[in-house]
């Protein structure tokens, strides 16, 4: 696990990066969220929650990589929201460093959550991206159902951003999980 988690810039430069000429505008890279105007085939405007996602040792199952939800003017003890107005589609990403990786889960299926919450990827999910490909995990959630993750390296960030949409549009309108 590297020493330093990067800060909030670089996460958003190598995530714009990644999207390679798909970007036609972009919030401050300071600012958290970010909000990213798109160029079709990709969804058209996101807003941006990314956090890097680490695997410390001792975590409840061996290697498990997580993030962990903090969101601006969220203190600890404070239930935190993700900010779904202005017809954004909020992207709720992780990435790792070390296995150049980023993953994608189903904020929708945060609507609250405690200061610091985590959220866990398999690690054979994020391993088996660093190869290469485009993979998707089953996670059951509590009271939610199941949640389809998605990994991705850089080059297939682009083809997960779009999986991700349209997984989300499948379940809000009612069309599975």
């Amino acid at each position: 696990m590297p020493a330093n988690k990067l800060d909030v810039r670089d996460l958003h430069r190598l995530f714009i990066s990644a999207l390679d000429g798909g970007v036609a505008s972009v919030s401050d890279l300071e600012s958290k969220p970010l909000l990213v105007d798109l160029h079709l085939p990709l969804p058209m405007k996101i807003r941006l929650y990314i956090f890097n996602i680490t695997h410390p040792p001792g975590g409840r199952t061996p290697g498990e990589h997580k993030i962990q939800l903090i969101v601006p003017g969220q203190g600890r003890g404070e239930s935190g929201q993700f900010d779904h107005s202005s017809g954004r589609l909020v992207v709720l990403a992780g990435y790792s460093e070390d296995s150049d990786v980023f993953v994608l889960w189903d904020a929708g299926l945060y609507p609250e959550f405690s200061y610091s919450r985590n959220v866990q990827v398999n690690p054979e999910t994020v391993y088996a991206a660093a190869s290469g490909r485009l993979v998707t995990q089953d996670r059951r959630l509590r009271g939610q159902g199941v949640e389809k993750v998605i990994a991705a390296p850089p080059p297939k960030l682009k083809d997960a951003l779009q999986l991700r949409a349209q997984l989300t549009v499948k379940r809000l309108i009612g069309g599975g999980k």
